[in-house]
């Protein structure tokens, strides 16, 4: 066949409301004698509006542009790495730069990668990146630069968690933070079939150096803390019940939240993309909390105004992040209430009510934005507990009626 076209640029396809849209592209193949065409689906589907599907599209429009006119062709994409998402000055120079171009392991990190930081705020989405160019770089360093997704047994991670635990001492929170994250990038791996296998069974476990984290508080402190602040501080009271009640977290989903995002009527918050940690979602409004948001007659103010502002009331200045944590530590020293609560403690305490109240892990995973049923099991045993009502009933017959004996 003569080649008369060596390439179709990319173009949007718009579909009816039934059809995802998405990018077509074509390119002339020697080996085949023929003009291919390849389409790019992804991200679409999870578009609402034509604004969004059609910037959406530039994007691609514009990436594979500049790809496909400077010689790139997508059967020859093993050849290529994302190099900038999992190079990393600090730890390369540590470890020893390792850049392979033909690397299998960097080119399926760096697809995970790309994928992730379209879903994570700017803040998770560090956390992922460092931990994963982390795990990358011991890996080469082992002599595994070459290794395919599929060979990375659970000897090679046990290897490598004994060296996060062993060499560099981290923390039991940063140690499962670690498992949650690299875990989530075999579930990843295996959605698109390049395992067959998660091999992440009897990982080792780091000991708890230091506790810092934030505890739910008892009955009998939530009671004094939010009748406290109820009459002496109403603007942190909407703040804490706010975090109890959405367990949203109290960054930037709580304190950028505006008047916008609260529909009372559909009782429903809408997390907005660039403030939630995983993304845009909506977390259903109790009941309690909707009368408490028409008490302080919050829909008065101007959609744009945030909900948290100075002088107490809706306005257009953003609280610094430290804000109502100050204000909390204020509360927290006046109530002689133990150091381990925090304002974050909010979210554990509704959490942990709401688990009470006989949600599933399912709903709470929902509730709490999480991103796994694993990550809700895990934040369940931190902060609460494993609880057994056997064990609590436990009263055998053999010791009834010593403790009255005892006198």
């Amino acid at each position: 066949m003569k080649k008369e076209i060596e390439v179709i640029l990319p173009y949007l396809v718009r579909c009816s409301n039934e059809k995802p849209w998405y990018v077509e592209y074509k390119c002339f193949r020697e080996k085949t004698e023929k003009l291919e065409r390849f389409r790019i689906y992804k991200g679409f589907s999870d578009l609402e509006t034509v604004a969004e599907k059609e910037a959406l599209a530039n994007q691609i429009i514009k990436a594979y542009t500049i790809k496909l006119k400077s010689g790139w062709r997508p059967w020859a994409a093993e050849r290529y790495i994302y190099h900038d998402e999992v190079e990393y000055w600090n730890i390369t120079e540590k470890f020893g730069s390792a850049r392979n171009d033909n690397s299998h392991i960097r080119k399926y990190l760096s697809d995970y990668l790309v994928e992730r930081k379209k879903e994570l705020s700017a803040k998770s989405y560090e956390s992922y990146l460092s931990k994963t160019r982390l795990f990358c770089q011991w890996l080469e360093k082992k002599g595994h630069s070459n290794i395919k997704i599929a060979e990375i047994s659970n000897d090679i991670l046990k290897a490598f968690f004994n060296y996060l635990i062993d060499e560099r001492k981290l923390d039991k929170l940063t140690v499962v933070k670690y498992r949650q994250n690299i875990g989530g990038m075999f579930k990843y791996f295996k959605k698109r079939k390049l395992i067959d296998v998660i091999p992440m069974d009897d990982l080792p476990a780091a000991r708890k150096i230091k506790d810092m984290a934030a505890r739910p508080l008892m009955d009998s402190d939530i009671k004094l803390y939010f009748t406290h602040v109820a009459k002496h501080d109403p603007q942190l009271f909407l703040a804490s019940i706010f975090q109890f009640y959405l367990c949203c977290r109290p960054g930037k989903e709580l304190r950028e939240m505006k008047i916008g995002d609260l529909d009372l009527s559909r009782k429903v918050v809408y997390i907005r993309l660039e403030t939630g940690k995983t993304g845009k979602r909506m977390i259903s409004m109790p009941d309690a909390l909707i009368e408490i948001c028409q008490d302080y007659k919050l829909l008065n103010y101007d959609r744009d105004f945030y909900v948290f502002s100075r002088g107490g009331i809706p306005g257009i200045d953003l609280l610094s992040k430290n804000h109502f944590s100050n204000r909390f530590r204020d509360v927290r020293t006046t109530l002689n209430l133990p150091k381990s609560y925090k304002f974050y403690s909010m979210k554990h305490t509704g959490a942990g009510k709401l688990l009470e109240s006989g949600a599933t892990f399912a709903e709470l995973m929902s509730h709490c934005g999480h991103t796994s049923v694993e990550s809700t099991i895990a934040y369940v045993r931190r902060h609460f507990g494993e609880k057994s009502q056997k064990v609590i009933d436990f009263r055998p017959d053999v010791l009834r009626g010593i403790s009255q004996a005892r006198g």
